[in-house]
């Protein structure tokens, strides 16, 4: 038999320290052991042995090769810098700044690792402008309409990053698979919609009271609050759904936070925003 932190293996089974000494010695281990072992294999992925052991609150983690048979252990000191290295890596990379630690990078490969991230960010500004440009003459005559694009990009960028960052992080602890994906996408656009309402009726009155003196300020003062539940909301299901439908294709849903849903929800913001704001308006 060989001990594993608090655990004996033995042929076809565990037992505790504690077992071993509350039972009554003469009392064979075959009697009393646990015979349903939950082990790893030699290839087992580091992060799946750190999602285990977080999921059962284990101390050790047996490792058996191809023949079932004891090779060694992973204990919870080895996964708790496991999962800090793959904590690590996620926020890196969901900043768009890569995997490794940003004092390990020459000047060059920090350039070349951001500069991709950076140009999807120019891409979504650029879409962005086409957009603002097609309401020029919305614009034109209602002025006020650019005050509130940064507030409604905004706050759809914010619960965005806010979505895809619960998602992600249940999907790195196991908490989250990708068979939930519909009640996961369901519970965040949900959340957004509610925080949507909220804020949409504050900003709404804002716009209401500052541009009271407007002939048609009530209307763009729905126009405001409506852009805002649309945005909100648009952000929270793209902020679950897009980390839910990478992990179903086994790309890392890192990847998906940052600057990728910050970008598409603030094209997809401006948008509806301008949109909205013409129909009310009547323009």
């Amino acid at each position: 038999m060989k001990y594993i932190g608090a655990h004996v293996s033995v042929a076809g089974g565990v037992s505790s320290l504690r077992q071993l000494v509350v039972v009554h010695p003469e009392k064979p281990l075959k009697d009393f052991m646990i015979r349903d072992i939950v082990s790893v294999n030699t290839y087992t992925d580091c992060e799946k042995v750190a999602q285990l052991v977080a999921r059962y609150d284990f101390l050790a983690v047996p490792v058996v090769d191809d023949d079932n048979r004891l090779v060694g252990i992973v204990t919870v000191d080895d996964v708790i810098d496991i999962i800090s290295e793959e904590a690590t890596g996620d926020i890196l990379k969901m900043a768009g700044v890569g995997e490794d630690y940003v004092e390990t990078q020459t000047i060059l490969r920090g350039t070349r690792i951001r500069l991709p991230w950076l140009f999807t960010s120019c891409l979504g500004g650029l879409a962005a402008s086409f957009i603002i440009s097609g309401f020029h003459d919305s614009l034109s005559k209602f002025a006020y309409l650019a005050v509130y694009i940064p507030v409604i990009t905004g706050m759809g960028g914010n619960i965005g990053i806010q979505s895809s960052t619960v998602v992600v992080r249940g999907i790195a602890t196991g908490r989250i698979n990708a068979k939930d994906l519909w009640a996961v996408v369901a519970k965040e656009i949900s959340i957004g919609l509610i925080l949507g309402l909220i804020y949409g009726m504050l900003i709404g009155f804002v716009a209401k009271f500052r541009y009271m003196e407007e002939p048609l300020s009530l209307r763009f003062a729905c126009a405001v609050s409506l852009a805002v539940v649309t945005s909100m909301s648009v952000a929270a299901l793209m902020g679950s759904l897009v980390p839910m439908l990478f992990q179903k294709v086994n790309i890392d849903p890192a990847v998906a936070t940052g600057p990728f849903v910050t970008t598409s929800v603030d094209v997809v913001s401006v948008f509806s925003y301008l949109t909205i704001a013409t129909f009310f308006l009547g323009f």
